[in-house]
């Protein structure tokens, strides 16, 4: 693994999300000892009517949180720790994030896209929902407006639409194209986020198999949620950047696989960026 693979990392999250483990002061112990520099620590924001809480710390642990990370600072002056939130957008709260940037002293927040609108509802992944035409549309009208936002310094996992398909099809290549054209336009990066292959290798845990490797060779159905070189390769023919994390949760896997995504970067010609050094 080279250096530049493990030097930077800007996507991470805490137990105050409750489907994570560790506080800021761990990832910054696992950053050292695995050659991280710089550090994004990035949990899944709060909202000020604490929607959607069972996947998000209540609003008011956002001062503790922060808290948490200026501890870490101190503690590691080493390194270069970071204060952000991953947020999904409601442009109701648009005064909320600008708060965030301004009032909180965010160094950046990340957009992304884990709802969106599916005939009047609101629809989430990883709940066996096959994505239609509509849902893709639908999917890339909400990722779109969050970058178009202009409170959000990436695009966190464009193509987590993958856990919903069963295979890549002209309407998928529509919404690459939708997303990727608009971040090309805003000079805006987005994110190849590696813990998909983090996630397939779970999924090949479950069958009784060490990795997703194994468990394909034996015909196990083990697809990964993304990322996905269809996506990447849609990306690059706009000349979208890419910021590569793990979108840890815990600190022991804070740079694993890590190396897989700067290599989909390398094969289908996307340029890396590292907006805080390196």
């Amino acid at each position: 693994m080279s250096e530049r693979i493990t030097t930077v990392n800007l996507h991470t999250h805490t137990r105050r999300c409750k489907h994570a483990r560790g506080i800021p002061a761990d990832y910054a112990k696992a950053a050292e000892e695995k050659g991280i520099r710089v550090l994004g620590m990035t949990d899944h924001t709060p909202f000020p009517d604490d929607r959607v809480i069972m996947i998000r710390m209540g609003i008011t642990e956002l001062n503790d949180y922060i808290r948490e990370v200026r501890e870490a600072q101190a503690a590691y002056p080493k390194l270069k720790i970071l204060l952000g939130l991953e947020c999904e957008y409601f442009p109701e709260f648009d005064d909320f994030y600008r708060m965030l940037r301004e009032k909180k002293k965010m160094d950046y927040l990340i957009g992304s896209v884990h709802f969106y609108m599916y005939k009047g509802k609101p629809k989430g992944f990883w709940n066996g929902f096959v994505m239609d035409r509509e849902a893709l549309q639908s999917y890339a009208d909400a990722y779109t407006q969050m970058l178009e936002s202009g409170h959000f310094f990436f695009g966190a996992h464009p193509d987590l639409f993958r856990a919903a398909i069963d295979t890549w099809n002209e309407d998928c290549e529509e919404t690459a194209e939708r997303i990727c054209e608009t971040a090309a336009r805003l000079k805006m990066p987005l994110e190849i986020n590696v813990s998909g292959w983090l996630k397939q290798e779970q999924d090949a845990n479950k069958h009784g198999y060490i990795s997703a490797e194994k468990a394909i060779a034996d015909g196990i159905s083990c697809p990964r949620p993304y990322p996905l070189d269809e996506f990447w390769r849609v990306a690059a023919r706009h000349g979208v950047q890419a910021v590569i994390n793990s979108d840890a949760h815990d600190p022991e896997v804070l740079t694993k696989y890590m190396e897989l995504g700067y290599d989909m970067a390398e094969r289908n010609g996307v340029e890396i960026i590292y907006p805080f050094g390196k």
